[in-house]
């Protein structure tokens, strides 16, 4: 069974969970987006334990998380433009593409010589990374394609038969996965939608395309992804007979949970894996339905997910 140990922000906490991680184990630890699965980013036996315990297909590349620009300015080429999108987000829900320069970032992670990399801001795991001194990968505490956890609970359900050690820092704070886009060619080529509004790099980055791309390699891009056990119903404005419905605005009298009565898109995302959770945890319910969300800022990243995690 899974250890849930409360966070402590103090050095030998730090050492402790970093000690494990040097002898190639893996750790679930907080981010500000969704909990993560950790394993030291240079070791090629701590990643392919990631791979084996997630069921996930070696095809798809895991996010190697950093400290500091300085850090993945040692292991990864940052162009002038990638520089100043991540002088302004980092530490954030960014994720970059990069191309990889240090020959310690083992190939498995690579997808013709470019790796996912960000810097998130949760500040008891960048203390970890800071101390381990290189970087985790970490992709969400789940199973391939399954709902991403955003708290410890979520993910000690995730993995119930194991012996992994989760670090409680609470409920994540955004709640669903980082943007992630690719800088290259006077194009920003978005990968997948977050809380970061791509459109918003648009007007930093002087005469740059913004292209949608579906690029199979890295994390998000599945088809059916992020997806709670029971069925799962989108755009209803109406309550199913034995559904869940977790409404979005103006409350209904039988509704399971509300997103956001304030209509506030980032309290709704912040909200959307953890009411998953407890529709799928209560009997009452067969199926989960949720209200349309406005397909705008962080909506489109919130219906993005509901897309994928409603597919047969």
């Amino acid at each position: 069974m899974p250890e849930i140990i409360k966070t402590k922000f103090n050095t030998p906490f730090y050492e402790k969970i970093s000690e494990k991680l040097n002898n190639d184990q893996l750790v679930i630890l907080p981010t500000e987006t969704v909990y993560g699965l950790a394993g030291n980013g240079l070791s090629l036996k701590a990643i392919k334990s990631i791979y084996q315990i997630k069921n996930r297909p070696i095809k798809k590349k895991l996010i190697l998380h950093c400290s500091s620009i300085s850090m993945v300015q040692k292991y990864f080429e940052l162009d002038q433009d990638n520089l100043k999108v991540a002088q302004k987000y980092w530490p954030g829900p960014l994720t970059l593409i990069l191309r990889k320069k240090s020959k310690s970032i083992p190939d498995i992670l690579t997808q013709k010589h470019y790796c996912a990399v960000r810097i998130p801001s949760n500040k008891f795991l960048l203390n970890i990374i800071k101390t381990i001194n290189k970087p985790l990968v970490m992709p969400s505490a789940n199973k391939f394609k399954q709902l991403s956890p955003v708290t410890a609970k979520m993910a000690y359900r995730n993995f119930e038969t194991s012996d992994l050690t989760i670090i409680d820092d609470g409920k994540s704070t955004i709640g669903i996965e980082s943007t992630m886009f690719k800088i290259i060619n006077k194009k920003i080529e978005v990968i997948r939608y977050g809380l970061i509004d791509v459109f918003e790099i648009m007007g930093m980055l002087n005469n740059f395309e913004l292209k949608k791309v579906n690029n199979e390699y890295f994390p998000g891009t599945s088809k059916k992804h992020y997806s709670p056990v029971k069925e799962l119903y989108i755009n209803q404005k109406k309550i199913r007979k034995k559904s869940a419905f977790i409404g979005f605005g103006n409350m209904k009298k039988s509704e399971f949970k509300n997103l956001s009565s304030k209509k506030n898109l980032k309290e709704a995302a912040s909200r959307l894996y953890y009411y998953f959770y407890l529709a799928d945890n209560n009997d009452s319910f067969e199926t989960i339905s949720v209200a349309p969300i406005p397909n705008k800022g962080i909506g489109i990243a919130i219906n993005d997910r509901l897309e994928r995690a409603s597919k047969k």
